[in-house]
């Protein structure tokens, strides 16, 4: 008979860890040649991606929460678990070298719930983990100084030549996953005009206004790192939360706040708006009636018993939804929130290549709302040289306030 925490419990977080793998590799083949996809071929590349990106919302929230639960174990239990995931992540064949990029954030949950244990246990887990993020950073700095090399970097002009280490990943990829892009976009679900209307995207800013926005979170470690980016540039942002995340509601309506609350209540406090984005992270465009309903009242009411949380800003999950889930808005007196520009943090993971993509839309849209998310680590990574440059640009950030208007920084 199996102890509990031993082999079982390595092999479920592996093979979560194998799913998470398979649809960050997937979402790289996807969008592996961006540049070329126009019209009906980047509307199915972005319907694909939204698809892949939901699966990997739900995994990366049970694996976050199983890999904390683990390192709240006794030693004992919990040791012989992290090695046997860290053996694979380390050792496994078919694990290829780039693959590694889609190890980071597992492997910081791993370390930000050993943080606190000074045993020699703790402290040897912990070693082991820092050399295992040595390695991702290693892998990291490979793609990113090719990427730089063919495309330029800060204060570095582009060289020209080619992504050999990475086109050739996605060249095994291809051959792994023969079926991804080949697919038809789904028909766009209609929005009657007086609904978008109403709809918050960024398009009627003041010119070299921009917003920035979180969506999926809170995340145990990237919500708060960066929020003290956003604080060291005195940025206001919204970040829309996703309810099963930080609370629930029982059958009586009693609200039942997760852990993961703290993190919502110490943003409200820093000043941060806070914006609903369903309960479940559903796709809103297919839910009608009760199911509809509780996606965006659940969290409604969530929010509600976190003090100053509550706003009228709503997100709808992948910006899916039709006229029948704009009016269901309307009892709960919310407002839509779109974004005009997208920074693809979700399923690009070459930290130049999303700061490039946000100053290329930048400067195409001159204003608008920048879609990050603060579950990866991406947007972290990005947020200071780009704030910085748009700064220098002549770009202001502004908020919106918890009823949706624009707040203008200062003079």
């Amino acid at each position: 008979m199996t102890r509990p925490g031993q082999p079982d419990e390595a092999e479920t977080i592996i093979e979560a860890l194998r799913s998470d793998l398979t649809v960050h590799r997937k979402l790289i083949l996807l969008f592996a040649d961006e540049a070329n996809l126009r019209g009906p071929a980047r509307d199915a590349a972005m319907s694909t991606g939204h698809q892949l990106h939901h699966e990997r919302v739900d995994l990366v929230g049970q694996l976050d929460d199983a890999l904390t639960v683990l390192t709240a174990q006794p030693a004992a239990q919990r040791d012989p678990v992290i090695s046997t995931v860290l053996d694979w992540m380390e050792r496994d064949p078919e694990v290829l070298e780039l693959d590694r990029l889609a190890f980071r954030d597992p492997l910081r949950v791993l370390q930000h719930g050993l943080a606190q244990d000074e045993s020699p246990e703790g402290t040897a887990l912990k070693t082991r983990i820092a050399q295992d993020l040595a390695e991702v950073d290693r892998v990291e700095s490979l793609v990113e100084s090719e990427y730089q090399q063919v495309f330029g970097g800060p204060g570095r002009p582009a060289q020209g030549g080619d992504r050999k280490r990475w086109n050739d990943y996605v060249k095994t990829l291809k051959s792994l996953y023969p079926e991804v892009g080949t697919g038809a976009p789904p028909p766009v679900p209609s929005v009657p005009s007086q609904e978008v209307r109403r709809e918050i995207n960024g398009q009627a800013f003041p010119e070299k206004v921009l917003v920035l926005s979180f969506d999926d979170g809170p995340h145990r470690v990237y919500t708060e790192e960066i929020k003290a980016i956003l604080q060291h540039y005195q940025a206001p942002a919204v970040f829309f939360e996703v309810g099963r995340n930080i609370g629930a509601v029982d059958a009586s309506g009693a609200v039942k706040l997760a852990p993961l609350s703290a993190l919502t209540e110490d943003l409200v406090k820093s000043g941060y708006i806070v914006g609903n984005h369903s309960y479940t992270h559903a796709l809103l465009s297919k839910e009608t009636g009760k199911p509809l309903d509780t996606e965006i009242g659940e969290t409604d009411t969530v929010l509600r018993a976190i003090p100053g949380a509550h706003s009228q800003l709503f997100r709808f999950p992948y910006g899916a939804r039709t006229g029948v889930q704009m009016q269901a808005l309307e009892p709960y007196h919310l407002r839509s929130v779109l974004w005009n520009i997208d920074s693809l943090d979700w399923a690009d993971p070459v930290p130049s290549s999303v700061a490039d993509r946000v100053i290329r839309a930048v400067g195409e849209e001159k204003r608008g709302i920048i879609l990050f998310h603060d579950i990866h680590d991406r947007a972290g990574k990005v947020l200071p040289a780009l704030v910085e440059r748009l700064q220098a640009e002549g770009y202001r950030f502004a908020g919106l306030d918890a009823n949706g208007e624009l707040v203008l920084p200062g003079p």
